[in-house]
């Protein structure tokens, strides 16, 4: 079962991103704008959401998923002020810039999955 869920539309990203999660020895699976939270498998630890993708830049998201006790890891291209306090407030763990988010990677399933 899936350990990280991935609110990603960016194909490119999307096969980025798992491919860096599969190698570390965990298990994907992608969610759309659809997807009922009550039906996430149990599993779930964490959860990569695509900000600069419109149906997923929402606070109210980001805040679902915290009340359901999941870590989770927000990327944009650019990252301003404004937003990442508002991601913060609503529960984000981390908000890093895509350009480093694969790069990364690793490091913050490390961080976050323990």
């Amino acid at each position: 079962m899936a350990e990280i869920l991935l609110f990603v539309k960016d194909f490119e990203l999307g096969s980025r991103l798992s491919s860096a999660c599969v190698d570390n020895g965990h298990n994907v699976e992608f969610s759309d704008e659809n997807t009922d939270p009550d039906l996430f498998p149990n599993q779930v630890k964490l959860v990569i959401v695509d900000m600069d993708e419109s149906v997923f830049s929402s606070v109210g998201l980001v805040a679902e998923l915290k009340r359901r006790g999941l870590k989770v890891i927000g990327t944009m291209k650019r990252i301003n002020n404004r937003e990442q306090s508002k991601l913060r407030s609503a529960g984000c763990d981390i908000i890093v810039p895509r350009s480093s988010l694969i790069k990364n990677m690793p490091s913050l399933l490390d961080e976050l999955l323990p």
